[in-house]
């Protein structure tokens, strides 16, 4: 059997599958008629389904064709690394599900999501699963017409209204008049929209709906009703990607140990980011180790490490505030670690969380009300200063819902947990007398208070002062 004739043949299986889900509400319809009336609509039936089912003889698949990997389906853009084809096989799962009406696939800036998603919009179509793929981006300040405009390219359809609401039913009757479904892309979602403005079905056996974002969140917004992440690459994977772009095997290259060493470290400091391994390895292709050590420099001290570090008590804020405040710098752009309670262990700080706070270019301090009850949160803080003072560092305390006066002069829960702390560790503890110096230093920063009022408009004076000195937080490019 031909390839073309099995998918062929898959088409006319689909088609009996229709008709069989218009003929089965007609006999359960049947039993609810009047009792005088049900012998002829039987007989009726009776005939319409021997004709039908003498359409289902079927020959059976003889041969399995394989499925072409990945690189096939993105014309080589994308290698089959495991971490590729596991999200891809995730995707695929989701797209089967007829339960699962909008898809979400999140992964950082560079990460190779639209690409992926262009290589499965064209498996899906050898598959057959799909009859079209309408690829639409998203821009931050959404364009409604324009959108639609995108969408009825992909559809072939002329507009006969030139109204937004015209053009979106023109959209939806299209998609849904269609006898195989189709998936919709929207590509790099940042802001909430509804599909079903543009005309996209989001509940509908004739519409699929896959988006890509840089974050979960953002897929939550939308509603996704299962998400895959795309991982960044491992090391292995890293280094296989950057010695095909750089060419660091090239006879004159490859006699060289010490450039291979710092090509290794330079690969590895790109975080598993496709498209930033490609344009490093890309740039120094050809060039002296003199650049290579430079770019590695650059790498270590900015394009790897985090802008803003986020300090808290997660009993008091995590799930609220600083949640919030997190999701919000996210979105506008500011690459910010907050802790999940992961790098940290014991009574103590990891050491990891304190390289997390060197690598930052601003530290934000919640300042709650149980902030000094953690040991944790005082040693960051202590760190927190250091590098303020050695680093020249940016650092905003946020006074939630505390007075600094009272942390100032060990007043209320400040000067209980402090005295707490004493009685542990001893009045004359060095360590003490650092969280006592700490704080009454963080105090006599510039910072911002929060009594009462809606959190969200706090949050965004948040953002937009770090907006007006984003040029400082700037990471560099190579």
């Amino acid at each position: 059997m031909k390839l073309s004739d099995l998918l062929q043949h898959g088409d006319d299986v689909f088609l009996w599958l229709k008709e069989a889900d218009i003929l089965i509400p007609e006999v359960e319809n049947l039993t609810l008629q009047v009792r005088r009336r049900q012998w002829n609509g039987f007989r009726k039936l009776l005939k319409k389904i021997t004709t039908f089912n003498m359409k289902c003889d079927f020959q059976p698949f003889s041969i399995l064709i394989p499925i072409p990997s990945l690189e096939h389906f993105s014309s080589g853009n994308i290698v089959s690394f495991k971490s590729r084809e596991k999200a891809s096989d995730q995707l695929l799962v989701a797209l089967r599900d007829d339960n699962c009406s909008i898809i979400g696939l999140y992964g950082r800036q560079g990460s190779g999501k639209t690409t992926l998603v262009k290589a499965m919009g064209e498996k899906v179509k050898f598959l057959k699963m799909f009859s079209k793929v309408v690829f639409a981006t998203v821009s931050q300040n959404i364009n409604i017409r324009t959108m639609q405009e995108e969408i009825a390219d992909s559809l072939d359809i002329r507009f006969d209204k030139n109204t937004d609401a015209g053009r979106a039913r023109s959209i939806f009757s299209t998609i849904e008049s269609m006898i195989r479904p189709i998936l919709v892309i929207f590509d790099d979602v940042q802001v909430k929209f509804d599909p079903e403005d543009f005309g996209v079905p989001c509940k509908s056996n004739r519409c699929k709906i896959l988006v890509t974002a840089r974050c979960q969140q953002d897929c939550d917004l939308m509603y996704c009703q299962r998400d895959v992440q795309l991982d960044p690459l491992s090391k292995e994977e890293a280094w296989t990607l950057f010695e095909k772009h750089s060419g660091i095997h090239d006879e004159e290259c490859s006699s060289s140990p010490d450039l291979l060493n710092v090509a290794r470290e330079v690969a590895f400091e790109c975080e598993g980011v496709p498209r930033l391994i490609k344009d490093v390895a890309s740039s120094l292709r050809n060039k002296p180790i003199d650049e290579w050590k430079a770019s590695l420099d650059s790498l270590k001290h900015s394009m790897a490490k985090w802008k803003i570090f986020l300090s808290f008590r997660g009993e008091d804020t995590r799930y609220a505030f600083t949640g919030s405040l997190y999701q919000s710098l996210c979105q506008g752009g500011f690459k910010t670690f907050m802790d999940d309670g992961g790098l940290q262990t014991g009574d103590q700080t990891s050491p990891s969380l304190l390289n997390v706070i060197e690598a930052s270019r601003l530290s934000i301090i919640v300042l709650s009300e149980n902030y000094a009850n953690s040991t944790r949160c005082l040693d960051e803080l202590v760190k927190i200063l250091e590098c303020k003072k050695l680093k020249k560092q940016l650092v905003w305390p946020i006074f939630y819902k505390v007075e600094p006066s009272d942390i100032r002069n060990m007043r209320k829960c400040y000067g209980k947990d402090m005295a707490r702390h004493e009685n542990i560790f001893g009045v004359d503890s060095e360590r003490v007398q650092k969280w006592k110096s700490a704080l009454g230093e963080v105090c006599n920063l510039s910072g911002m208070a929060y009594s009462i009022g809606y959190e969200y408009e706090f949050i965004q004076k948040i953002v937009e002062h770090a907006n007006d000195i984003r040029s400082r937080l700037q990471i560099r490019n190579i």
